[in-house]
């Protein structure tokens, strides 16, 4: 009875340990930034698809505004954006990354400033490994069936 109920205790507790992390919701960038980065580069394809078109609350300090044209090489697909990029933050992990929120509209974004605080819930679209920081892009608004192909691997 006693080797019984050891087997059931360890057998719980394997399946807690094993279960539990990938049950588990990330509400915020800088957790899923330093999840990124400890994962194998498997384990960063399935962040990158389990999170793609999930809203996340971002904030940061605009470092610059401008045009940005996104294409897609394997699909031969492109489209003008607005791109806001704020300045490189660390996680309390001490992971570096840079927020580069995409936007459609330019009255969106004619009157943002560099070093006024931008804050936003936006969709993932990419997050990308530069060694130094992670990029994370993010969209705001709704993603259309074309732009979810054209952010789409």
């Amino acid at each position: 009875m006693k080797a019984m109920f050891k087997e059931l205790v360890l057998g719980s507790f394997f399946l807690a340990v094993s279960v539990l992390p990938c049950l588990a919701q990330v509400s915020d960038v800088a957790t899923l930034i330093d999840q990124y980065k400890q994962a194998t580069d498997l384990k960063r394809a399935e962040i990158v698809k389990d999170n793609f078109g999930k809203d996340f609350p971002a904030s940061g300090t605009v470092a610059n505004v401008e045009e940005y044209n996104f294409f897609n090489e394997k699909k031969d697909l492109s489209k003008q954006y607005f791109r806001v990029t704020a300045v490189t933050q660390n996680t309390s992990g001490n992971n570096a990354y840079q927020l580069n929120f995409l936007f459609k509209d330019l009255n969106a974004v004619k009157d943002i400033a560099k070093g006024q605080k931008i804050q936003e819930s936006a969709k993932i679209i990419k997050i990308i490994d530069e060694r130094l920081q992670v990029s994370l892009w993010l969209y705001v608004g709704e993603l259309s069936p074309e732009e979810k192909e054209l952010f789409l691997n």
